[in-house]
């Protein structure tokens, strides 16, 4: 069960009303002793916001001395939270919902935080309490409890999301609301909402801990605490966004070097064509991809410009206990304006495949191997008038009568350890 955000007088009281879930039995979460959790190492993403609102008696985590942050959330367990965490008046007379027994163990809190203006219930009388809660209702939840309401123009501000045509479309107001009061905390790409994606405990401990800076009874994270990456729009030191953070207040871009944090997704493609590689199993290609939309923090400072290489290989994948029949993307270097910076990146492993049509290959990089396996698949031995070009790969390929296409546009190539690299000039 999701430990109880709390209002400091009522520590015990709000304890208390949390039982059992569905009938479950469950062990109530207890205050922790400390506000390090052994589940929360120095390196994970959200500790900041975890550790501070432990460290006020604001959350708190579970008897074994954990505090489960990849644990999700569901909506009775959220309307706990909102209830606890925040004042706001009761506006609205709440009804009885047709699955909320008056016995269940989230009754009151729902309740209020229906009255609230944070949640509201289903056209067919129904809340669904143990329904999990998706980031963009959290988020819609927050904006319109707290009554926020966007400024200027709500496709503007959604433009900062590269997922932006996944927010429904009565979350999109809200939602902008909520990201122009820097609540929104996304990781492990500051640029991408995951609207759909089920909230965790770390996530809703991220975006209540905003929701309190915006409301100026939390302080914003100090700077340089790689957390802050993840805050669209975030500031050091202020608790606000310009889109375009100095660093230095002097209206100058700063020249210290830029964290790339681990878990990051780069965007690449082929260097000037769209085209697919096809590679025989077993077999390694060296080849270079470039960077096809820039990579920001969340200053919205370039970190990797569109147009930069990625100097890497397609490498085989063993599969364990039979022959090798995929193949990934391996990065290990990166070109941004003439500097090389070593990195660790790879995309997912893409499985051989025995159904290859001519649109595939037209215009597509083959190896010699594939090539002959290719003529086997189509049944066309002369397949120079249908083929791009010819390429070299290494190792002697698996007798195997398949090959692996990779489309490098596809690929999720992602950032396995962070890098750092220098400050761009005019971004």
């Amino acid at each position: 069960m999701m430990s109880t955000v709390l209002n400091r007088s009522a520590k015990t009281a709000a304890f208390a009303t949390l039982g059992a879930v569905a009938g479950a039995a469950l062990t109530l979460p207890a205050i922790a002793q400390t506000t390090e959790f052994e589940d929360v190492g120095n390196n994970y993403w959200a500790r900041p916001f975890i550790e501070s609102l432990a460290e006020d008696e604001i959350i708190a985590g579970f008897p074994d001395g954990t505090f489960r942050p990849d644990q999700p959330v569901t909506r009775a367990q959220f309307a706990a939270i909102v209830r606890n965490a925040f004042q706001q008046p009761l506006d609205r007379t709440p009804p009885r919902f047709s699955d909320v027994s008056s016995s269940y163990w989230a009754s009151a809190a729902i309740d209020d935080a229906y009255s609230q203006g944070f949640l509201s219930g289903y056209p067919n009388g129904a809340f669904q309490p143990e329904t999990q809660i998706p980031r963009v209702q959290v988020l819609v939840a927050l904006a319109n409890g707290l009554d926020y309401s966007p400024s200027g123009s709500v496709n503007e501000v959604l433009s900062t999301y590269r997922d932006a045509g996944q927010i429904p479309d009565y979350a999109e107001s809200p939602v902008a609301a909520a990201t122009q009061n820097r609540l929104v905390v996304n990781y492990p790409n500051v640029d991408v909402l995951g609207p759909q994606r089920i909230a965790t405990r770390a996530d809703v401990a991220a975006f209540i801990y905003q929701a309190l800076v915006a409301q100026g009874r939390m302080p914003a994270l100090q700077a340089g605490l790689s957390a802050s990456n993840y805050i669209v729009g975030y500031t050091p030191g202020t608790g606000t966004g310009t889109g375009n953070n100095t660093g230095n207040n002097t209206g100058t871009n700063t020249s210290s070097p830029r964290l790339v944090p681990n878990g990051t997704q780069l965007d690449v493609r082929y260097p000037n064509a769209d085209v697919d590689i096809v590679v025989a199993p077993g077999q390694s290609v060296a080849t270079n991809l470039e960077i096809a939309q820039p990579i920001r923090n969340s200053q919205n400072q370039v970190l990797i410009p569109a147009g930069s290489t990625v100097q890497g290989r397609i490498v085989p994948v063993e599969i364990r206990g039979a022959n090798v029949t995929a193949a990934k993307f391996v990065a290990d270097t990166l070109t941004v304006n003439g500097r090389t910076y070593n990195i660790n990146a790879e995309s997912s492993a893409i499985a051989a495949t025995t159904s290859v049509n001519s649109g595939t290959l037209q215009g597509a990089l083959i190896t010699g191997a594939a090539e002959s396996i290719l003529a086997t698949i189509t049944g066309n031995r002369n397949l120079g008038s249908v083929i791009g070009t010819v390429i070299t790969g290494e190792n002697q390929p698996t007798s195997n009568s398949a090959v692996v296409v990779i489309r490098p546009s596809d690929l999720d190539l992602t950032v396995r350890s962070d890098f750092t690299v220098d400050a761009i000039a005019n971004n």
